[in-house]
């Protein structure tokens, strides 16, 4: 027995000694080739005469994050890292790395961001103006249109977010100019869009370098540096061993996250067929440099896309677990070359700034005007200290207009500190816009927009927009609006809008109306802050109401009502769709002026209606929130007021055809209606996986017509439901069950897209 045990175990010491010394036999020859090439790089560096060591990361959008992974290992065997190349979001990681960053660092930083955002190009709400947020567009393609012809856009997104990040990141080098002379040397490759040939950099903005590598073709907009177009790296070169090899280094440790071809049957998005094209591109180029590499490190991130950002705890583990099967032939090598040369790693460990003292403000791209507008908005004079942080508030709320486009930032030193430069460029002045939406209120609506911008001499900001809504509630509405100044503006809309309603008792449809509203406003507004609006007009309605059933209204009801108004808006919420924290008020005030008679022969009397909304976001944990809600209105009037002034309550849509119409949960769309509502609303949200949501309704309330029976029993309505839905690009999808005192049999919502 003790025989057998002895010899399992020298078996294992015999095993383990060939495996040791084929690791050596490895080290040797890898060693001995690096001699070779180091003999020839000693004019680069006399005092180096150790082999040099470099880290080659290859392109794979998110999948990269696994290089964070691989070079904590590297880190950890006690390799020193002379020399890093990368493309893409190699290009990131590892310009990150040269700068200073440690991997723990960097893993901070990567979940501090909002991945969702970044990628596509989503302002925070707290930076668009209280107009843009009432308006609430979220069109599915935007198309610019030049010489009388629509054209199609360089990019789906500008990519200002991702410019603010990398700025912010390279902060700490703004000075560099020589990759060289970064902690570690470095260079990135992009590709060279006009004539389809890699472009390697090695000098000059740093953050701009690695944008124009990471720029996903018809994803990210181009980027142009010394003359050249330039686009993302992968396309020509997504594995720069070569490139590295060039600069002297002898032994390379390729960290590779590109994948495999995908199978027909994979290809199912638009960020698959991309992966799949950089995978095919330069396919030769790429095998080679495989074979080059002196140490192939490929993580297994075959369940991963190059957008699943949000997997970044996933891949920065798959990535080190890949390195750490190389763990003892990297530790071997370390120290093969430490008994060569001693050496010991030093690293910065650095940060993103805080602040910088701003000796001067320039603002390239655009006419000496819209300079004013953009130093106006920055709000500070120089020189001056100024964090960080508030140079990009600045851009997002100028970014935030709508105006300008390719926007961001540059540190250029100077003697104290650096010069602020702040690129970008006017956006097209005419653009054709595509949205769509369906809901079980409004049905399925398909909205063409036209905008038109600067279309006046004075005031310079001006825009003409009109909506086409062809839907089975169809509209049209134009808007003229004009800025005095940045806080100031005045306007005009004009719409007509047809809407279909049916009152229930029940389930059953006892009336309906054909409501064709036109109507023209005339207003002026003062925003004080971005989140806060105060608003007065004067409104002209010619009204046509049309009874479907009962006949109670003629077929020939037109009214021609006006009103003045009063609105003060606020809006700080995160989110359109599933906010978790901030808070909404609406007070309007409206006076309707008996200038005609009804067509009725019933003259309309001085009528003042009042209402409130408050809506309210609490973050409760990082997946749940508690929504609270309440809506009072009523009628102050010696005869009734119109029909549709009246306040309308059912349904669950978000659009906005009329400013009466008061969703209810448990309700049908325009239900129940009344002169006097005071509704409350409670909503628990969770945010059980990734982007799906569940949301559980409940509200409650009285609806009258008769001020005397506002509170009594008789007015009394409650309902509730359950709500489960999923953020999307296009807008969220949500399916509602709800029921409620005033229908026996469950109602069922489904929503898909934004509203408009």
């Amino acid at each position: 027995m003790v025989n057998s045990q002895w010899s399992t175990v020298n078996s294992q010491w015999s095993m383990a000694k060939v495996r040791s010394s084929l690791l050596t036999i490895f080290v040797f020859c890898l060693l001995s080739f690096a001699f070779c090439h180091n003999a020839m790089a000693q004019q680069a560096n006399d005092s180096l005469m150790r082999p040099r060591v470099g880290v080659v990361l290859s392109g794979g959008g998110a999948k990269g994050f696994a290089h964070i992974g691989a070079i904590k290992v590297i880190e950890e065997a006690g390799l020193p890292i002379d020399f890093i190349a990368g493309t893409s979001m190699g290009s990131i990681i590892g310009g990150l790395y040269a700068i200073g960053y440690s991997p723990e660092t960097m893993i901070r930083l990567i979940k501090e961001q909002n991945w969702d955002m970044i990628m596509s190009d989503a302002i925070p709400l707290k930076y668009i103006s209280i107009d843009d947020k009432i308006l609430d567009r979220h069109y599915l393609a935007t198309f610019p249109f030049r010489n009388k012809k629509i054209q199609m856009k360089s990019s789906i997104y500008d990519g200002g977010m991702i410019n603010l990040l990398l700025a912010r990141l390279t902060s700490p080098a703004y000075k560099i100019k020589d990759f060289n002379k970064l902690s570690i040397p470095f260079l990135c490759v992009a590709t060279n869009i006009e004539n389809a040939e890699a472009y390697e950099m090695t000098r000059g903005n740093l953050q701009r370098s690695i944008r124009a590598s990471m720029s996903i073709p018809f994803y990210f907009s181009p980027i142009e540096i010394d003359g050249r177009l330039l686009v993302d790296g992968g396309l020509r070169n997504n594995f720069p061993v070569p490139n590295a090899r060039e600069k002297g280094v002898d032994i390379i440790i390729g960290v590779d996250v590109q994948r495999n071809f995908h199978t027909k049957d994979e290809i199912t998005s638009m960020a698959i067929i991309m992966d799949q094209i950089i995978a095919m591109s330069d396919i030769d180029a790429y095998t080679r440099a495989k074979k080059d590499a002196d140490i192939y490190i490929k993580p297994d991130l075959t369940k991963y896309g190059m957008m699943d950002f949000n997997s970044y705890d996933t891949i920065i583990a798959l990535g080190e677990n890949a390195a750490r099967e190389y763990l003892p032939q990297l530790k071997l090598l370390a120290d093969s070359i430490k008994n060569i040369q001693d050496y010991k790693i030093e690293r910065p460990n650095v940060e993103p700034l805080d602040s910088i003292y701003v000796v001067t403000l320039k603002i390239n791209g655009v006419n000496e005007e819209n300079a004013n507008f953009i130093r106006k908005s920055i709000g500070k004079s120089y020189p001056s200290k100024i964090a960080i942080h508030d140079i990009e508030s600045a851009i997002m709320s100028i970014y935030a207009t709508g105006y300008y486009k390719d926007i961001w930032y540059d540190l250029v030193p100077a003697t104290k500190g650096a010069n602020l430069v702040i690129h970008c460029k006017e956006k097209e002045e005419e653009s054709v816009s595509i949205a769509a939406h369906y809901d079980t209120d409004y049905g399925i609506g398909i909205l063409a927009n036209i905008t038109l911008k600067n279309i006046l001499s004075f005031p310079r900001r001006s825009t003409l927009s009109a909506d086409i809504n062809i839907a089975e509630d169809p509209y049209f509405k134009l808007r003229l609006h004009s800025g005095l100044s940045q806080k100031f503006k005045y306007g005009i809309d004009m719409s007509a809008i047809s809407l279909f309603m049916n009152q229930y008792y029940d389930k059953t449809i006892n009336n309906s109306y054909s409501v064709q509203d036109n109507k023209i406003d005339l207003f002026v507004e003062y925003m004080p802050t971005l989140v806060q609006q105060f608003r007065i007009g004067i409104v002209g309605n010619y009204v046509h109401l049309r009874d479907n059933l009962i006949h109670i209204v003629g077929p020939n009801h037109y009214d021609f009502i006006t009103h003045a108004y009063f609105n003060y808006h606020i809006d700080n919420e995160d989110s359109p769709s599933f906010a978790s924290r901030g808070w909404k008020l609406n007070i309007n005030g409206k006076y309707i002026i008996p200038v005609a008679k009804l067509s009725d022969g019933m003259q309309a009397g001085h009528s003042i209606i009042l209402r409130a909304d408050l809506d309210g976001a609490i973050a409760i944990k990082k997946k749940h929130s508690l929504k609270l809600g309440a809506t009072i209105g009523s009628s102050i009037t010696i005869n009734e007021p119109p029909l549709s002034y009246r306040f309308f309550v059912g349904g669950q849509s978000h659009m906005k055809y009329f400013d009466n119409i008061i969703s209810f949960e448990g309700l049908r769309f325009t239900q129940l209606y009344g002169d006097h509502i005071a509704i409350g609303k409670i909503s628990w949200q969770y945010n059980f996986y990734g982007n799906l949501y569940a949301i559980a309704n409940f509200n409650g309330g009285y609806i009258t017509s008769n001020y005397s029976e506002w509170f009594n029993s008789e007015s009394f309505v409650f309902g509730g439901g359950l709500t489960l839905g999923m953020k999307t690009m296009a807008g969220p999808i949500e399916v509602s069950i709800m029921g409620s005192n005033r229908c026996s049999s469950v109602i069922g919502f489904f929503n898909i897209g934004y509203w408009f």
